[in-house]
């Protein structure tokens, strides 16, 4: 779904175009509306804005001084004027700056429709990465990838310290003196039928698709694991975002939503991603990738395709943020541990491939222990890390968690061992769930309180520190309805309240339930209800 921005200083037109493209068009649109340039340039720090529909002849900033700052922001948005005149010099100069349209008011509501239409159809056409395949056996065939996948892997885990002539001699894109911002991906299911070879190449097509739709920036992807992908990007100080270091962060936080669309469009592939919200000096790598490896290690809801940023844990962790050893100790210990809790299925699978091997062993093969002090290792390190020995009430096992020779025999180890992994599963599920509920229960809360007010899905957003498209799924998943719908019931609901047990005028019951006009309230009244507010107040 695309966004469009409606521009126009004139109420009615902005009124009369919003309600052509949301209620009698079928163009998947999800449309903003701004009546001034500076209401516009408002609105286009905050959301990344594919198609600007705008008046060209407005007091203060003019439609082309406007496309111009809309160009600059976001460079792929197409730009269609509409205007009154006919006037051949504004014409010229707006397809010169790369506008895709100049429509007279005049020209009727099909016209309108053909340009948006036609922006739709340049911006999909746009994203096609036709070379895909060709690029990513590409990539596999550079011996230089290793070198550059080991040293910073080093990086990351804090067991090298950034040097620019290594990062010159492999060929790496980055300013040593310049902090990164760092993003985490991860496919978060997987066929059956796919070959760990083939997941290799996924996970290299999912990076070529990052890399294509950031290429204005310095960038650099690895696999860790085999199971995520970290993308670290610096700006590049002769691209356009040079004198603007925080509009390069937020464009690149938005194009993750286009980044996972592909990447199902392509791949086929639910693909979930993690983002610093700021640049991060190169010491503080290791603590980041920790902290942002734990936030999508949680998730939210049914932790598939999210889309988020490390300030959503101020939903949750105000005041209580773990200290910088803490979090160094546990990038030290996922260096050690070949597993962890993060893919359910992959680490049962693992586990139960382990445990038959070892049935093959002789009872006092030494391997046993070393086996059992390993995964009883991962287990505890979790379990400190996430303070879960109260919650799970595990202070009697301990003798039984601490050492193998506490069972009465190997078999019996494993079923303790698979207990507690599936224990601490259900845990971490259950947190998951609540984190969701808590979430969806304070955006709706908001919402109540602000009926009356602008309650756009980025506003929204805001609220929560979740990247919008993300919000919108997690609250349809978590409560089976569209958080449009929900806002459009709660204000029937109030209306018809205020229509019954209030004297308040249509107008002002209008405003309290949060629309712009007695009008466009009395069309959605008479939509939902097929009475008008004054035929449904004299007959309550």
């Amino acid at each position: 779904m695309f966004r469009l921005m409606i521009v126009d200083n004139e109420p009615n037109i902005v009124r009369g175009l919003k309600q052509l493209l949301v209620e009698e068009s079928s163009l998947e649109l999800e449309v903003y509306c701004a009546h001034s340039a500076d209401e516009a340039l408002l609105l286009l720090n905050r959301v990344k804005i594919d198609i600007a529909l705008s008046d060209i002849r407005m007091p203060g900033m003019n439609g082309l001084e406007l496309q111009a700052r809309i160009i600059e922001q976001w460079p792929q948005c197409k730009v269609i004027f509409l205007s009154g005149y006919d006037d051949f010099n504004y014409i010229q100069t707006a397809i010169r700056n790369g506008s895709v349209d100049y429509i007279l008011k005049t020209d009727g509501d099909e016209v309108i429709l053909q340009a948006i239409q036609k922006a739709m159809t340049e911006l999909s056409r746009e994203s096609e990465i036709d070379n895909l395949h060709e690029q990513t056996q590409s990539k596999l065939q550079q011996s230089l990838v290793t070198l550059q996948k080991d040293y910073f892997h080093k990086l990351v885990y804090g067991l090298n310290s950034v040097k620019q002539h290594r990062l010159d001699e492999l060929k790496i894109q980055f300013d040593a003196k310049l902090p990164l911002l760092l993003i985490i991906a991860r496919v978060d299911r997987w066929d059956p039928s796919i070959s760990d070879a083939d997941k290799a190449l996924l996970y290299y097509a999912v990076q070529n698709i990052t890399e294509e739709f950031l290429k204005d920036f310095n960038y650099f992807g690895m696999t860790l694991d085999h199971r995520s992908l970290l993308s670290c990007l610096q700006e590049n100080p002769a691209s356009q975002w040079g004198s603007t270091p925080n509009k390069w962060i937020r464009y690149v936080h938005s194009q993750l939503e286009s980044i996972q669309s592909a990447c199902q469009k392509y791949l086929k592939l639910p693909v979930s991603f993690v983002a610093s919200s700021t640049t991060i000096d190169w010491n503080g790598i290791p603590v980041k990738y920790a902290e942002l490896r734990q936030i999508l290690f949680y998730g939210f809801g049914q932790r598939e395709e999210m889309i988020l940023t490390d300030e959503v844990t101020r939903n949750f962790q105000e005041g209580t943020v773990k200290s910088e050893l803490e979090l160094k100790a546990q990038s030290k210990l996922k260096q050690l541990l070949s597993s962890d809790l993060i893919m359910e299925h992959r680490l049962l699978n693992d586990f139960e491939e382990l445990v038959e091997l070892t049935r093959q062993l002789k009872h006092n093969n030494p391997f046993l222990h070393e086996t059992y002090n390993g995964i009883s290792y991962m287990l505890l390190a979790y379990i400190n890390q996430h303070q879960k020995w109260s919650q799970l009430a595990l202070t009697e096992d301990l003798n039984k968690l601490f050492s193998l020779d506490a069972h009465l025999s190997w078999e019996q180890a494993v079923v303790y061992l698979k207990e507690l992994i599936l224990l601490l599963l259900e845990d971490r599920n259950k947190e998951s769930e609540e984190g969701a509920e808590f979430l969806v229960t304070k955006l709706k809360a908001y919402i109540d309180r602000h009926l009356d007010e602008e309650l756009s899905l980025v506003r929204l957003a805001e609220i929560v520190y979740l990247n919008p498209t993300y919000l919108s799924r997690l609250f349809k998943q978590h409560t089976g309805q569209g958080i449009s719908h929900y806002i459009t019931q709660l204000r029937l609901i109030k209306s018809q309240e205020l229509l019954k047990h209030s004297k308040l005028k249509v107008q002002e019951i209008a405003v309290k339930a949060g629309f712009d006009s007695a009008t466009s309230f009395g069309r959605f009244f008479k939509r939902e209800t097929n009475l008008t507010p004054q035929e449904y107040r004299d007959n309550g």
